[in-house]
């Protein structure tokens, strides 16, 4: 079918009521990706609002039943068939150099718009249009490594999700066992730090002395974006499994003086990109700064999810004064299979604790540590304090990470001054103690 005349048929249809336009391709036969690229183009061409969103729920709908092959042939159309036109933009440009002028600036923005937009616009006005984007954009995720030019349309989606959920949209809650039961089943699928073994374990990390929060959208009401869990303690705490495994502490959460964060979460892979974390580091410590004014220190227990895979790849390279042949063999043998067990050598400690903080401080991509959790903090303003020593021994914590894991410091008298050194200076800001294990 041509486009006008699914458009013509389209405005016949919901003259007549939208439920003779519903399922009207899905009805029979599984519509295919041309006719809905013809859809596509029909609905950027309406202007009924109930009819747009009618026909944008076909498009929503048709798309979920697509195969990998049929996603793929739509992305190419997303791709190429709806693209900015160059011609449009390449005269736009010329008119302004020739009257520039803030409406021939308003001009090139316009022409430089994709088309894409504008149905993505249109598509997120369906019932669930923004969940059906989000995975949509999961799927356009998983395919850019063998497809670049996809890049743009992802591009696209990550700049209308970026305003979107931005934060003056966001809601901030605290998750508790009073929580509906449908969030707190997104927190168990979600975990992904610290696996929560069922509803026992659960309901023991929202105790009161512990905490967790989510940023959730309106559209997406039961629908964590991102969380995280706080553990309230008396200490830095320095191994997780013991934090995980306390025993519940019935005092006033006024008798406490330390929160531990213990794990983040971005639930949804088709909101990567959007920057949640660092909001809701910052919304949760003013929150319990009002709740329970004896906290004063605020630290996480983080992973570093990528130090043993760096260590299998580079150890024999590095040339460092502390690590000898013996060493590098000794440590390649553990990284094989990597337990508790193994790890009880004196010497093995000293070595890959210097070798986690030459790491740490020493490795880096684009001037910014390797180290992605390392980034995400440091980026926040927090101090790198301490590296602690088969702080996980679970067994992924010990394949990420043989065991270790990082404490980092939020002291809000630091924050601004770290964050600045960080951004403008690439200045990973670290104890003292961090520092001394750094081998030459």
């Amino acid at each position: 079918m041509k486009a006008v005349s699914i458009k013509n048929l389209v405005k016949r249809l919901s003259g007549l009521g939208l439920e003779s336009l519903g399922n009207l391709y899905t009805k029979n036969n599984i519509p295919k990706t041309e006719q809905i690229g013809n859809l596509c183009k029909a609905l950027l061409d309406l202007k009924g609002e109930a009819s747009s969103i009618a026909l944008a729920e076909e498009i929503l709908s048709a798309y979920s039943y697509f195969d990998s092959d049929e996603k793929m042939e739509f992305f190419q159309f997303l791709e190429h068939g709806l693209a900015a036109d160059p011609d449009n933009v390449q005269s736009a440009i010329n008119k302004f150099q020739e009257h520039p002028s803030q409406d021939s600036i308003q001009a090139i923005h316009r022409a430089s718009e994709s088309p894409r937009l504008e149905l993505f616009r249109a598509l997120n006005m369906a019932n669930r249009g923004t969940q059906s984007l989000i995975a949509m954009r999961e799927d356009i995720l998983d395919t850019l490594g063998d497809n670049p030019g996809f890049r743009a349309v992802d591009n696209d989606l990550l700049y209308l999700f970026r305003a979107w959920f931005n934060r003056g949209f966001l809601d901030i809650r605290r998750i508790d066992w009073e929580t509906p039961a449908v969030v707190l089943e997104k927190l168990i699928e979600y975990e992904s730090v610290h696996e929560i073994m069922g509803w026992p374990d659960l309901r023991r990390r929202l105790q009161e002395d512990r905490r967790c929060f989510g940023f959730f959208h309106p559209v997406m009401p039961y629908e964590p974006l991102i969380f995280v869990e706080v553990a309230l303690t008396n200490e830095i705490s320095s191994n997780v499994s013991e934090l995980l495994q306390e025993e519940v502490n019935e005092t006033s959460p006024d008798s406490y003086n330390t929160a531990i964060f213990y794990s983040i979460n971005n639930c949804l892979e088709g909101l990567r990109g959007v920057s949640f974390g660092n909001l809701l580091i910052k919304q949760v410590v003013e929150k319990l700064e009002r709740e329970i004014s004896s906290i004063k220190t605020y630290s996480t227990l983080s992973p570093i999810p990528n130090f043993a895979t760096w260590l299998k790849s580079e150890v024999q390279q590095l040339d460092l004064q502390s690590l000898t042949d013996n060493s590098k063999e000794h440590i390649r043998g553990l990284l094989i299979n990597p337990t508790a067990e193994k790890m009880q050598d004196p010497e093995l400690k000293d070595t890959l604790l210097s070798l986690c903080a030459y790491y740490l401080l020493k490795v880096k991509s684009r001037d910014k540590p390797s180290c992605p959790v390392a980034r995400f903090h440091l980026g926040n303003g927090a101090t790198l304090g301490k590296i602690n020593w088969l702080a996980d021994e679970s067994e992924n914590g010990m394949q990420q990470s043989v065991g270790l894991m990082v404490n980092y410091i939020y002291d809000k008298n630091t924050l601004a001054h770290n964050h600045e050194r960080y951004e403008q200076e690439n200045t990973v800001v670290c104890s003292n103690e961090v520092k001394q294990l750094v081998p030459a």
